[in-house]
C-alpha cells in the first residue's frame, strides 16, 4: 500500500513538474501537453481508487474479524 502511495505522490510532481517546464520553455505544443496532463492524471485517479479500496476493504476485514463495534 505504501507503494501506491508513493506511485501517487511520483505521479502528482511529475505533473506539477510539466505544468512548470510548459510553461516556461513551452517544449511540446498545446495538444501533446494536455494529452500527457490528462494521462498523468488518469493514471493518478486510478491509483488513488485502488489505494482507497484496499484500504477500506482492509478495514472491512479488520471490522468483521474484531468483536468491537467501532475504533
Amino acid at each position: 500500500m505504501k507503494r501506491l502511495i508513493l506511485a501517487g505522490m511520483v505521479l502528482f510532481i511529475t505533473g506539477v513538474f510539466l505544468a512548470l517546464l510548459q510553461m516556461w520553455f513551452a517544449p511540446w505544443s498545446h495538444e501533446l501537453f494536455l494529452k500527457l496532463e490528462i494521462t498523468l492524471l488518469a493514471v493518478f485517479v486510478v491509483l488513488f481508487a485502488i489505494w482507497f479500496t484496499r484500504k477500506e476493504y482492509k478495514d472491512y476485514k479488520r471490522q468483521l474479524s474484531g468483536d468491537r463495534l467501532d475504533d
